[in-house]
C-alpha cells in the first residue's frame, strides 16, 4: 500500500498542472457563472484561479503540488485549459440538448386537403410547439 501512495504523491508531483486542473473540473459551482473558477476562467485570469486553489485547504500533498506551479504563467495556461475544457463541454451540452429537442418534437405532418375539399376547414388543428428556452433534459 505504501508503495501506492508513493507512486500517487510522485505522480502529482511530477505532473502539478494537470493534477491542479483535474481537481479543477471536480469543484462544485465549476460551471455556474457565479462560481469562482468559473469567472476566472472567463476572465483568463490565473492569478485569481491561483487563489481559489490556495483558499482551499486540501491537506499538505495538495498544498505542496500547489507550491511547485510557481510561475504566473503556469497558472495561466491551466486556467487557458479548463476554458477550453468548459468551451468544449458547453458545445456538447448545447448539441445534445438540440438533439433532445429534435427527438421530442413530433413530425410536422399537416394532411393535405383532397382536391374534392374546398377548404382548409377540416384540417387538424396542429399541436403547440414546445418551448425553446426549457431544458430538455428537465423540461423546466
Amino acid at each position: 500500500m505504501e508503495e501506492l501512495q508513493y507512486l500517487a504523491t510522485w505522480v502529482k508531483e511530477q505532473h502539478a498542472q494537470e493534477y491542479i486542473l483535474t481537481w479543477l473540473l471536480t469543484q462544485p459551482g465549476l460551471w455556474w457563472s457565479n462560481g469562482e473558477v468559473y469567472q476566472a476562467v472567463s476572465q483568463k485570469s490565473g492569478k485569481r484561479l491561483q487563489e481559489f486553489v490556495k483558499k482551499s485547504k486540501q491537506g499538505d500533498l495538495f498544498q505542496g503540488i500547489t507550491d511547485k506551479i510557481v510561475s504566473d504563467e503556469s497558472w495561466d495556461q491551466i486556467a487557458e485549459s479548463l476554458g477550453r475544457l468548459m468551451g468544449v463541454y458547453q458545445e456538447e451540452l448545447v448539441k445534445l440538448q438540440d438533439q433532445g429537442r429534435l427527438q421530442q418534437t413530433p413530425r410536422l405532418s399537416v394532411p393535405r386537403p383532397s382536391p374534392t375539399s374546398k377548404s382548409w376547414s377540416n384540417i387538424d388543428v396542429q399541436q403547440p410547439l414546445p418551448d425553446p428556452n426549457t431544458d430538455a433534459l428537465t423540461g423546466l
